[in-house]
């Protein structure tokens, strides 16, 4: 006797598991089959898996509010992996030279992702603004939420705290003499300044926690890498020689690359 098998003979737990091992475009597909693999298709177990080896495991931003993987709901996790794959699939074919608001179009210098997946910062200039992304997968917009201007004709530049969500640091791009300014983007108002420090003039390269990092190396006296406690605004400063091989920093690009400092040993 000739016996042909197919999925419609296999057991529900096998075939969840079988679920929990497709790609998302699987899931979809297989779902417009039939009534049984709809409701398989929307098991919470099925996109507890797929959003932990699609977005957890690949270290792609989980996009929403910040909240317990266990409090998420089966809808909750489907959308939140839908909307993290588009965004990694349309942001590298995004250009970093043009964004589209009120049929305004300006020129964009930076491009920051807030971690949450739902805001982006921009600079265009000496203004920096801060987006939010709403809407479904595929169809994106972004609404402006608030802005804010450093004082002159210099180009902001941003860095991100990728310890502490939600803070940045701003300051010039290009002139060593301006000074640095901290904000918070989760008080209210969204971009609340923490601190303008005025201490040390030097060129923004990087935050990590309560501490900012300025390149001070155009200083006449040779400078270096001042470090400082933003957070209790104390007045006292370390000076860390610019060294190649004991810290680096990253280029200012259009994409989201982490602007933080990293330091390594050096071999004595």
């Amino acid at each position: 006797m000739h016996c042909t098998s197919s999925l419609d003979q296999l057991a529900d737990d096998i075939l969840i598991q079988i679920l929990q091992a497709l790609s998302v475009r699987e899931i979809l597909t297989l779902r417009c089959t039939s009534k049984r693999y709809y409701s398989l298709s929307k098991l919470r177990c099925v996109w507890y898996a797929v959003f932990c080896a699609e977005v957890l495991a690949r270290h792609l931003p989980p996009p929403g509010a910040s909240c317990s993987l266990s409090a998420l709901s089966s809808t909750d996790l489907e959308y939140r992996t839908l909307l993290a794959l588009s965004l990694e699939r349309r942001w590298p074919r995004s250009k970093a030279n043009v964004i589209v608001s009120s049929g305004a179009r300006e020129t964009v210098d930076q491009i920051v992702l807030v971690p949450g997946g739902m805001q982006v910062l921009t600079v265009h200039g000496n203004k920096v603004v801060l987006w939010l992304i709403s809407g479904k997968p595929g169809s994106h917009e972004l609404q402006n939420i608030e802005a804010w201007s450093l004082p002159g004709d210099d180009v902001c530049m941003v860095v991100k705290d990728m310890e502490c969500q939600g803070i940045i640091a701003i300051g010039s791009r290009d002139n060593p003499n301006r000074h640095a300014t901290v904000f918070s983007l989760s008080l209210k108002p969204t971009l609340n300044k923490l601190c303008d420090y005025s201490l040390i003039p030097g060129t923004v390269a990087g935050i990590s926690r309560h501490l900012l990092f300025l390149d001070t190396t155009s200083q006449q006296d040779g400078g270096g890498i001042e470090v400082l406690d933003w957070h209790t605004k104390t007045e006292g400063t370390a000076l860390l020689p610019r060294i190649p091989d004991l810290v680096s920093f990253p280029s200012v690009t259009s994409d989201d690359r982490p602007n933080v400092i990293s330091i390594s040993s050096v071999p004595s």
